[in-house]
């Protein structure tokens, strides 16, 4: 499985390390105002706890710059979210307009707010901004595998197995090393992806690059990474909380 670099709990990267410097934003008012966009186009956040065993899905709520706080949904589930206010370390990462978010965080409190309960935090000291490049990628179960239907595949639609998802793309293997298409930079927009209980993705994908790999059985084949094509909002969400899910089964056969 192929990662990112994450602090905390989560898994550690296969690639080289990052100059994280190039990419960290350490101003109060740049990380204040970057938060306050995140939190103003209701973008999902993942806050990873307790070194990684417990995550909620969440939003950010509201931005205070002057006392250097900044609020976030309360989960649904009352048991993660008393985990989350025990943990003294915690892990947000998001993907605003396409780019990465990640940032570390101490002790969260609740508060309430507008009449409901809230999480609420300092500011984070820093935070770091990935490019797309840069998601974390987990692979997907091979005792329950997951396709990708092209519809505009030619003269016929074409259904690929997938290797790996992330909110950035995906990779797929091809059926050979001969499959025609799927030439770098080529596009289909009619593609759906059944992500089992958690909903079909509708979108386009458009081919990044192609690798040739070694297969269990010793044979090689062709993969190829998308990237996805008008990713909505929504579309966003489903695939975080796939890859939640994928993360906790992971988790859960390693002991």
């Amino acid at each position: 499985m192929s990662n990112d670099n994450m602090p905390g709990g989560a898994p550690a990267s296969s690639h080289q390390p990052l100059d994280l410097a190039k990419f960290t934003l350490s101003s109060p008012a740049e990380i204040a105002q970057h938060l306050s966009g995140i939190a103003k186009h209701g973008h999902m956040v993942t806050v990873f706890a307790n070194k990684g065993k417990n995550f909620i899905l969440t939003r950010l709520l509201e931005v205070d710059y002057q006392m250097g706080l900044f609020t976030f949904d309360w989960g649904s589930e009352e048991e993660t979210n008393a985990q989350l206010l025990n943990s003294e370390r915690n892990v947000f990462v998001c993907s605003p307009e396409g780019v990465k978010t990640q940032f570390v965080t101490g002790q969260v409190g609740k508060v309430m707010l507008e009449g409901r309960p809230a999480f609420q935090c300092k500011l984070p000291e820093q935070v770091i901004k990935l490019q797309r490049r840069e998601f974390f990628r987990i692979q997907t179960p091979l005792s329950s595998p997951v396709f990708c239907h092209f519809g505009d595949y030619g003269q016929r639609a074409i259904d690929l197995a997938l290797f790996d998802i992330s909110l950035g793309g995906m990779s797929l293997w091809l059926p050979g090393l001969d499959t025609p298409g799927f030439d770098i930079g080529q596009q289909y927009r009619q593609c759906s992806i059944d992500l089992k209980s958690y909903g079909t993705l509708s979108l386009g994908l458009e081919v990044r690059h192609r690798l040739t790999a070694r297969m269990r059985n010793g044979n090689d084949a062709m993969r190829i990474g998308c990237s996805y094509l008008n990713l909505t909002a929504p579309m966003e969400t489903m695939i975080q909380r796939y890859v939640g899910f994928l993360e906790r089964e992971r988790r859960a056969m390693v002991g």
